[in-house]
């Protein structure tokens, strides 16, 4: 059923992956140096602004208490190499000992995950970028028979930022807005509540049988099962970083425990998936046959009797609920449970056997 909180989780989880992506370094990066060693890069992409930072900024003592580095991707090269328009500066460079990252950042203001709120606030709790998800409404109509609702729901977006008295403040909080913009009108067919889970080894293009390796747990036992059990029975989707398949079904799942799950496709591979690429099967939730942000509003933003400098955007999606007929009244009246013919007979032959046994012991 619908679940409109499901939904703006979801895109909450999709602001975070993708405004406040970062990823760890997997090798240390010196002084000088504009190859960056990254553990996986998929959320990036050439020409954007990043943050180089380690746990060591809010410990007081530490040779980078209070700093971190800014800089422009010139070019992701693959999943785990990124190179930087100019070298680092910092004297200590980075180190993986210290636990440095990569993180995206706009106008050199990154955005926080704790930034990111269900819900707007009167009071944003914070000085920095900030994101509120807001639920406004959903409205209905029916598609086709029997059983198809078309549901829209209307999000609200609020974007704000700080500095914002000063040009150069405005034009961060323009550009964050035109980012979320473009992230949901690239995701036209948003699916907000997928399940996945990686895979154990490499598959092969053309193969199918017992191809894709999961772990043998609970929840992919569940969602994971042959697609002849399912009402839709093509929502299952093949993905790693250079590549995807989508409409796939389970036609068989083996589980010989051995702590592994088996699942063969009812279709082959139309191309290779690499657990060094981050390959993950999926199961489809939530399907969107139209979504976008068809409105923004920059500047002034108007809160009760109050106008604050924020951006607003407004996103709908619409999927299809769908309702089997005949259904059951939930108007019915319950009235006491009748007993059944059966067990009168037994009481009354009870009964008569006991008024019988009594009869006959009487003088």
């Amino acid at each position: 059923m619908s679940d409109v909180v499901t939904i703006v989780e979801g895109m909450i989880d999709i602001i975070d992956r993708n405004l406040v992506a970062k990823t760890n370094l997997i090798s240390n990066v010196l002084t000088g140096e504009v190859m960056v060693n990254v553990e996986n890069a998929f959320h990036f992409d050439d020409d954007q602004e990043v943050v180089l930072i380690d746990y060591d900024y809010n410990i007081e003592g530490t040779l980078h208490y209070h700093v971190f580095e800014y800089a422009k991707i010139k070019e992701v090269n693959n999943t785990h190499w990124i190179t930087l328009s100019l070298p680092i500066e910092s004297t200590t460079g980075w180190t993986v000992s210290k636990h440095a990252f990569v993180q995206k950042t706009i106008g050199s203001s990154p955005l926080y995950t704790d930034r990111i709120y269900y819900g707007d606030r009167e009071v944003i709790p914070t000085e920095e970028m900030a994101v509120t998800v807001e639920p406004i409404s959903v409205s209905n109509e029916w598609i086709y028979i029997h059983g198809g609702l078309s549901e829209e729901y209307r999000i609200s977006i609020m974007v704000y930022g700080k500095d914002i008295e000063t040009e150069e403040g405005l034009k961060i909080l323009n550009r964050y807005a035109d980012a979320v913009y473009n992230l949901f009108n690239k995701n036209i067919h948003i699916d907000v509540d997928n399940y996945d889970s990686p895979i154990f080894q490499d598959i092969v293009a053309g193969s199918n049988v017992a191809a894709v390796v999961v772990a043998d747990t609970t929840d992919n036992r569940e969602y994971f099962r042959p697609s002849i059990y399912l009402p839709d029975d093509q929502v299952f989707e093949m993905q790693d970083n250079m590549g995807t398949e989508i409409d796939m079904s389970i036609e068989s799942v083996s589980t010989p425990g051995d702590g592994k799950m088996y699942i063969t496709t009812t279709y082959p591979f139309n191309r290779s998936y690499s657990t060094t690429e981050y390959g993950v099967f999926r199961r489809h939730g939530m399907y969107f046959y139209d979504s976008r942000i068809d409105n923004v509003e920059y500047g002034m933003v108007q809160k009760g009797s109050a106008f604050v400098r924020a951006a607003r955007l407004n996103w709908f999606g619409k999927k299809v609920q769908e309702y089997k007929f005949p259904q059951k009244s939930q108007r019915a009246v319950y009235f006491e449970e009748i007993e059944s013919s059966e067990s009168s007979d037994s009481s009354s032959s009870s009964s008569s056997s006991s008024s019988s046994s009594s009869s006959s012991s009487s003088p």
